[in-house]
């Protein structure tokens, strides 16, 4: 028989020791396939010969002692102890992972937040939570015209040309300028030649770009006005004209005319406003041809001298007016009825020329305390050269 032929001892206690295998290192497997070799190759047989170190614990031979020298550790090293899950089939090399994982097994929502109750499934997202609490409020950006405030300055700036009347956004079509972008995008579409309206009314067929535009259209039909004062019964169709509405009960006028400085609710009050400094009368009777600044006055000249048709007689004094709103207003006398609000000192007024009234006083006290601070420092300063 040859080399061959004869059998290798090494291998086969290799075989029948399978924990063998599992510690075999990288450096083994060359130096095993170095061993061995392909079967066809023509090796001397000398080099089999010359393998005369061997290992004292498994008998594999090695031709360098470096080679069993580094084959040696082998033996003495600690194969890695493995950590598995109780609740699952995975394992961990290190203990803290095993326990992180663990946690995840048996996760509830066990961390509530001191500070407002809310409860987390992890510490850390706890951790991140709190970090909302410590925050320091951002400081609010004031409006210098009605010292409205805002958390954001981009949203003071759109509000800020509310009072300036600065429409930056100009149609590239027709010229026509807008405070917004998405305004003018919209009006944009008008232009088109068959512009897309998707949104339509079931009931009079009117097309409309927006839903938004069509919500507020179908109320004109079914007369619905979801919009309610806090402070009176007033109700309105659209949120523009409650907002409106609100600034007659706080007084504010944030819309100022640059001729005489008067103060308006609106811009459209504004605008009828302008007509008195310019002289334009647009709006003419059709009975007798005088002109008017204002539709409503023209139509209360109308109903007043031309027609005389009283309708509306008050309960309380028998008095009678052309004018719903004018029998309204005269039975606040009656009833002591006080709808506007002075949010400065809390007192209530029958009428809102009596808080713009009295808002002035609070406007003119205050200036009169600046300058009360300042005239001391001013005396001391001009006495002080006598003295």
């Amino acid at each position: 028989m040859g080399p061959d032929s004869t059998p290798d001892p090494k291998t086969e206690s290799s075989v029948e020791s399978p924990v063998m295998l599992k510690v075999i290192s990288e450096s083994d497997a060359i130096d095993a396939s170095a061993h061995t070799g392909p079967k066809n190759s023509k090796q001397p047989e000398s080099n089999a010969l010359e393998k005369c170190y061997s290992c004292a614990i498994c008998s594999k031979t090695f031709d360098r002692p470096s080679k069993l020298e580094r084959h040696k550790p082998v033996h003495t090293r600690k194969s890695k102890m493995l950590h598995q899950c109780q609740h699952c089939e995975k394992t961990f090399a290190q203990q803290d992972k095993l326990l992180r994982h663990q946690n995840g097994h048996s996760r509830t929502n066990k961390h509530p937040c001191p500070d407002c109750g809310k409860v987390f499934n992890r510490p850390s997202k706890l951790e991140r939570h709190r970090r909302t609490h410590s925050k320091k409020p951002s400081v609010p950006h004031q409006c210098s015209y009605c010292m409205k405030t805002f958390s954001k300055l981009n949203k003071l700036i759109r509000h800020k040309r509310m009072h300036t009347g600065e429409k930056p956004f100009t149609c590239p079509v027709c010229g026509k300028g807008f405070a917004e972008s998405g305004h003018c995008k919209a009006h944009e579409k008008t232009h088109e030649e068959q512009p897309e309206k998707p949104h339509f009314c079931r009931d009079c067929g009117m097309r409309f770009f927006k839903a938004s535009e069509l919500r507020r259209h179908v109320r004109s039909h079914t007369g619905e006005k979801p919009f309610r004062c806090t402070l009176c019964e007033s109700c309105f169709s659209r949120s523009e004209g409650l907002k409106r509405h609100m600034r007659s009960h706080t007084g504010e006028r944030p819309y100022k005319c640059i001729i005489c400085g008067k103060g308006f609710y609106s811009r459209q009050d504004l605008n009828i406003h302008g007509l008195i400094h310019s002289g334009e009368k647009p709006h003419l009777c059709p009975v007798c041809g005088k002109g008017f600044s204002q539709l409503g006055n023209m139509k209360e000249h109308e109903q007043n001298v031309h027609i005389k048709s009283e309708k509306y007689i008050c309960n309380e004094c028998g008095a009678t007016f052309t004018r719903h709103k004018s029998m309204t207003k005269h039975q606040r006398t009656h009833t002591g009825e006080r709808p506007y609000l002075c949010l400065t000192c809390g007192r209530r007024f029958s009428w809102s020329h009596s808080l713009s009234r009295h808002r002035r006083s609070h406007s003119h006290r205050q200036m009169s305390l600046v300058t009360s601070k300042d005239t001391p420092s001013f005396e001391s300063s001009t006495l002080s050269p006598s003295s």
